[in-house]
């Protein structure tokens, strides 16, 4: 591949997995539909996950005699790729960053060893894009903080600390409001990717400037983001 030289700030991107690279919303099904089974010995349709999904509910079902930590533990350690595909652009996302010279590194929510991932990326011919993967399995390995559930400040600044790269110097592209708020307490810049007008409501409602429907948009803003750096540069 020829990579293209460019003059500019940023040089990594951050990206989360499930709904962000990967469409996989009957795997999140399946996952939370296991984890209501375990904890409420019950299921719930897909009609209903859906509209809890994309009005950020999906604790609706959470009595306070359930542990709320153990059942998005249980969650996210039992999430895995059956259905899922990558999102629109992904390819193009994926080629062009790495034509621009950024590393690229992946930052899931997930709680499982990262081969996990690379396994399913290898299946979708992601795989020679991706530099790193690291999941929450990661952070407690090396014994970082989750402050709240899916928060990945901590993986964030451990990445960056890693090549010594600045936040300024930073894009995280995620789906969840934690992604952004996680970016926004580690310093990078932060795209948003959502596939629902209310999940991309609720990332501009929480302070995020940039949000697409694919990742298309996402290497746009990217784009753009680099515009804007270059511009302020030379005035």
């Amino acid at each position: 591949m020829r990579q293209i030289v460019l003059t500019h700030r940023i040089r990594i991107v951050l990206l989360d997995y499930d709904l962000t690279l990967v469409s996989n919303i009957f795997d999140f099904y399946d996952a939370y539909n296991e984890a209501l089974k375990k904890f409420l010995g019950k299921t719930i349709s897909f009609n209903k996950f859906y509209d809890l999904l994309i009005n950020y509910r999906l604790d609706y079902f959470l009595r306070k005699d359930i542990d709320k930590e153990a059942f998005w533990r249980f969650f996210r350690k039992n999430y895995r790729s059956m259905y899922g595909y990558p999102v629109d652009g992904a390819y193009y996302f994926l080629y062009w960053v790495k034509n621009m010279n950024m590393k690229t590194v992946i930052i899931s929510g997930r709680e499982c060893h990262p081969d996990v991932l690379y396994y399913e990326l290898r299946r979708f011919g992601l795989d020679e894009y991706i530099d790193e993967i690291y999941t929450l399995f990661n952070l407690y390995v090396v014994g970082g903080v989750e402050e709240e559930l899916f928060d990945k400040t901590w993986l964030i600044r451990y990445v960056l600390k890693k090549h010594g790269i600045d936040p300024s110097e930073a894009v995280y592209i995620g789906d969840y409001r934690l992604d952004y708020i996680s970016s926004k307490k580690a310093g990078v810049g932060f795209i948003g990717v959502a596939f629902d007008p209310e999940r991309k409501e609720c990332l501009y409602r929480v302070g995020a400037k940039y949000v697409g429907e694919n990742l298309y948009d996402a290497l746009y803003y990217l784009l753009e983001i680099i515009r804007i750096e270059r511009r302020e540069k030379d005035v």
